[in-house]
C-alpha cells in the first residue's frame, strides 16, 4: 500500500518539518554529544544490496533519571524496565539510507534484482545503562521513496568520486510514510580483568522492531576487550546508525575498545523489497537472517572515533551471494 504517489515528493515536506519541532524543542541549547556517522560498501569495491548511510544526531550526557528530559523522550522513556540506579540516556538522529541492485548503471528495471530504495527518517531513543545490563529503545517516523532523497545523494557523490552513474533511480520503490519502534537489551554473562583499568567481557543481547519499515527479532553476543568495560556496557549496538556514549568514561589519555558481535533471527517483512515498484518484482524476501560486526572505539573526553566492518548474510532468496559487508565510521564530539 502507498499513502503519497511518487509524482508528489515535495508535499511530504511539511510533514517533515512539523515532525521535526517537538525534537528540536527537546533539544539543549548544547548537546552533549554530537556524532556523525557514515556507511559505505565502498570498502569492498562494489555497489549494490545496501550501498549508504548517512546519519547526524546528538545524545546527552548520563543522568540520574528522564526528569530533565522533555517530551517525547521523557514519556518514551516510561517504555523502559530498567533499575533505578542505572543511567539514563536520550537522544535523536536523522539518517538517509539507501539500497541498490548490483548492477547500476543499468537504465533499465532488474525485476531479479534488489530495487532501488531510499529512506530518510527521523529518530528518538531512550536508553538506561547499567554494568550489567543495559536497555535501549527508539521510535522513528521516515519517507521511503523518491522523497528520501536518496537518489540526489548517490548521484552527488558518485559524480564527486567518478564513481559508476546510477542511472535506475527511476524504477525504485515508491514513497511510503514508514512507523518503526525497537528495542535492544543487554546481559553480562561474564567480565574478567587482564591488566590494570583493562577487562575482557561476554555478553548477550536481544533486539526486536516493529514497523511497516522492518519487523524482526534477532538474539546473539558479544565479545569485547578494552579500558573500563563496565562504564559503557551496553553502548554497542544492533540498532543502524546508533552510535553509544563513549567519551563520558574515557581517561584523559585515551580508551581503546575492540569488539565483535554476531546475531541471527528472522525478518517477517521487509519494505524495500515488498514496497510498491513501477515494474513487476520477482524476487522474495529471505525470512531467516544473520548478522556479524567487528570494530573499534577509540575515545577521549572530548571525542571518539569507531570504525567497524558490518557482515549480514543475504536478505533474498534469489540472491547470487550469500554475504554482503559494508564499513562504518563515525565520530563524535562533546559540546
Amino acid at each position: 500500500m502507498t499513502f503519497f504517489p511518487s509524482r508528489e515528493p515535495a508535499k511530504l515536506k511539511p510533514a517533515i518539518a512539523t515532525a521535526l519541532i517537538p525534537i528540536l524543542l527537546s533539544m539543549p541549547a548544547h548537546a552533549d554529544q554530537w556524532n556523525l556517522g557514515l556507511d559505505n560498501d565502498v570498502v569492498i569495491g562494489d555497489d549494490g544490496d545496501f550501498s549508504n548511510g548517512i546519519s547526524i544526531g546528538w545524545q546527552t550526557a548520563d543522568d540520574n533519571d528522564f526528569s530533565h528530559a522533555l517530551l517525547p523522550f521523557n514519556w518514551q522513556s516510561k517504555l523502559l524496565f530498567s533499575p533505578r540506579e542505572s543511567r539514563k540516556q536520550w537522544g535523536a538522529k536523522i539518517y538517509q539510507r539507501m539500497w541498490t541492485p548490483t548492477e547500476i548503471g543499468y537504465d533499465y528495471a532488474q525485476p531479479n534484482e534488489r530495487p532501488y530504495a531510499g529512506l530518510l527518517e527521523l529518530e528518538s531513543y531512550t536508553a538506561a545503562y547499567g554494568s550489567q545490563f543495559a536497555q535501549k529503545n527508539w521510535l522513528s517516523i521516515g519517507l521511503m521513496g523518491p522523497a528520501s532523497g536518496a537518489q540526489a545523494t548517490q548521484e552527488l557523490v558518485h559524480k564527486i568520486t567518478s564513481s559508476t552513474e546510477p542511472l535506475g533511480w527511476k524504477y525504485q520503490v515508491e514513497n511510503q510514510f514508514t512507523m518503526q519502534f525497537a528495542y535492544e537489551a543487554d546481559y553480562l554473562f561474564t567480565r574478567q580483568a587482564v591488566f590494570e583499568n583493562s577487562d575482557w567481557e561476554l555478553s548477550g543481547h536481544s533486539y526486536s522492531q516493529l514497523g511497516n519499515f522492518r519487523s524482526e527479532t534477532n538474539v546473539g553476543m558479544t565479545l569485547r576487550w578494552g579500558d573500563d568495560l563496565a562504564q559503557s556496557f551496553g553502548q554497542l549496538s544492533s540498532h543502524q546508525g546508533h552510535y553509544g556514549q563513549y567519551s563520558m568514561s574515557a581517561k584523559d589519555s585515551g580508551s581503546l575498545t575492540v569488539f565483535t558481535r554476531a546475531q541471527a533471527g528472522y525478518r517477517f517483512n521487509d519494505l524495500t523489497l515488498e514496497g510498491d515498484l513501477p515494474y513487476d518484482s520477482y524476487i522474495q524476501l529471505k525470512n531467516q537472517q544473520a548478522q556479524a560486526s567487528a570494530g573499534v572505539v577509540w575515545a577521549f573526553p572530548n571525542w571518539s572515533l569507531s570504525w567497524r566492518f558490518d557482515f549480514y548474510s543475504k536478505e533474498y532468496e534469489s540472491d547470487p551471494q550469500d554475504w554482503h559487508a559494508y564499513g562504518v565510521l563515525s565520530y563524535s564530539w562533546i559540546m
